[in-house]
């Protein structure tokens, strides 16, 4: 009798330390999930931002919407580009009075423009500066940079993180090569860009940001290697023609919130689970089995 009372307690004691480790594993199970539900959560709010920016635009009067593209391009004109810095190491004033003029241009209650790239599916919006704030929820422009309009002699600059663990941003620009296209809608006009041009340098050289003269371009700017950050990749297009059906079927493109490595972390985890719950089955059964022996036991000591 005391000895299949001991193995009920034993028994009982087994199930009590199964319950700290399925708390650990869960806990752990939620740690590797979490990148990537906040990943496709913050994609997808970015996706809708950019969308409802051209939205907001398509129900502005024409006559406002031309008067802004008016006042960023002769904003272009009027401030030449001066010296520009490293978007992650520099920062501007906020109260500074030039920065406020800036922040006027192309203040539109959503963003500042849409930047598209088909070929990652990328669909995000850009908005005013490249502070922290602004990065971790969309592209940022360059200030110093000229204003995303295109024209003669302009020089946009754009922004973006990579390797955020909530959200994609230019992960996948290194995926762009030259002759790939990348577009930008402003206040109602679509651009187009094709790459020419692709560098790693430094954070301090930016001497490949500035105007060229009689060109149209647009670089966009990112941490790279992945993980380290050491160095900045630049990706550079000049402007070239963009008819009203190509631009229709990109802008109604929908972008991509799943990457590869969701895919890879999903995967590990529906693997995991299978195997905690074969495991699980065979404790189960190994414990029904113990308990079953039990009484036979008892009956013959």
């Amino acid at each position: 009798m005391h000895s299949a009372k001991s193995k009920k307690i034993s028994v009982k004691n087994k199930k009590n330390s199964l319950i700290p480790a399925l708390i650990v594993v869960l806990s752990g199970l939620l740690l590797v999930i979490y990148p990537v539900v906040a990943t496709l959560h913050n994609n997808y709010r970015q996706a809708e931002a950019a969308k409802n920016y051209s939205d907001v635009v398509q129900q502005m009067d024409d006559s406002t919407r031309l008067a802004k593209l008016r006042e960023a391009s002769e904003y272009n004109r009027l401030f030449p580009q001066g010296p520009l810095l490293d978007p992650w190491l520099a920062r501007v004033t906020p109260d500074n009075e030039n920065y406020q003029l800036y922040l006027q241009k192309l203040d539109s209650p959503e963003a500042m423009a849409r930047l598209k790239i088909p070929k990652i599916k990328l669909d995000l919006p850009i908005y005013h500066g490249s502070d922290e704030k602004v990065l971790s929820k969309g592209i940022g422009h360059l200030y110093g940079s000229s204003l995303p309009v295109g024209g003669e002699h302009s020089h946009a600059v754009l922004t973006g993180h990579t390797g955020l663990s909530n959200a994609t941003l230019f992960d996948d620009l290194t995926e762009i090569h030259e002759g790939d296209s990348f577009y930008i809608e402003v206040l109602g006009e679509r651009l187009k860009y094709e790459v020419h041009q692709i560098d790693v340098v430094l954070p301090n050289e930016t001497e490949g940001l500035a105007p060229v003269a009689g060109e149209d371009l647009v670089t966009l700017i990112t941490c790279t290697p992945y993980g380290q950050n050491t160095h900045r990749l630049l990706v550079t297009g000049h402007r070239v023609p963009l008819d009203d059906t190509e631009a229709d079927e990109v802008f109604n493109q929908r972008s991509g919130l799943w990457t590869w490595w969701m895919t890879v972390v999903t995967v590990m985890i529906v693997g995991f689970v299978i195997v905690m719950a074969w495991w699980l089955w065979r404790y189960t059964k190994q414990q029904r089995r113990i308990s079953d022996v039990s009484p036979d036991s008892s009956s013959g000591s």
